[in-house]
C-alpha cells in the first residue's frame, strides 16, 4: 500500500468487490454438499462399519459448510470470531 504525504491512501491493485467473498463461500459449500450428497442417498443397505466411515467423513464436510454459509452471510465474522476468542 502506498500512502501519499497528504493524501488517502491508495492500493494496487484495487481491493476485491463486497459480493466475490460471498459468492465464493457460497459456491464451496454447494461444491462440498455435492461431494456429501452422493453418500446420503446411496446410505441405506450399507454395512454399520461403511455407514460410520460415511458419517465420520461427512460431518467434518458438513462442519465446513456450515462455516462456508456463516462466512457467506456476514464476511469476516469467523475471523473476528477468532480473535475474539484467542483474546480471551
Amino acid at each position: 500500500m502506498h500512502r501519499p504525504r497528504r493524501g488517502a491512501a491508495l492500493t494496487e491493485p484495487p481491493l476485491p468487490q463486497a459480493w466475490v467473498p460471498r459468492v465464493l463461500n457460497v459456491a464451496l459449500a454447494a461444491v462440498l454438499l455435492l461431494l456429501v450428497a452422493p453418500v446420503v442417498t446411496e446410505f441405506g443397505g450399507k454395512p454399520w462399519y461403511v455407514q460410520v466411515f460415511f458419517v465420520g467423513f461427512g460431518l467434518p464436510v458438513l462442519l465446513l459448510v456450515l462455516a462456508c454459509l456463516a462466512s457467506a452471510a456476514r464476511p469476516g465474522s469467523l475471523g473476528r470470531a477468532l480473535r475474539r476468542r484467542r483474546r480471551r
